[in-house]
């Protein structure tokens, strides 16, 4: 009987390393931002600061994950960018409501939303 994990992400860089896509895939809950935030700091500390969010397959985004997705754009703010896109309609949902979408920017795909940050 095999389970399916309540979170996973997926990391992929651009070629140039200068950006990098973050597939997030369940729920991010405050489990799954316990586990996230330290990889996405140790990006930082390496001195990445275009991030992409991929929340295609991202079923829920609670307060805690919504938080983390802008404490990230504080940040890399002047430096960088994050961005998101194709969320679910349950998760732009969520990002409409608390008006985020004002703040982290929402593309139709990875590619757009890569270009959005220059990287």
């Amino acid at each position: 009987m095999s389970t399916k994990p309540a979170f996973a992400s997926q990391f992929e860089f651009t070629p140039d390393n200068r950006a990098v896509v973050i597939g997030l895939i369940g729920k991010l809950d405050p489990v799954a931002v316990d586990e996230l935030h330290p990889q996405i700091q140790e990006l930082y500390r390496a001195g990445l600061r275009r991030f992409v969010f991929d929340l295609t397959n991202l079923e829920f985004a609670g307060s805690l994950g919504l938080r983390l997705l802008v404490g990230l754009q504080n940040q890399v703010r002047g430096e960088g960018a994050v961005t998101v896109c194709n969320p679910s309609d349950s998760v732009l949902s969520m990002l409409t409501l608390t008006k985020l979408t004002q703040v982290l920017p929402n593309y139709p795909t990875r590619d757009d939303a890569l270009a959005a940050t220059g990287g």
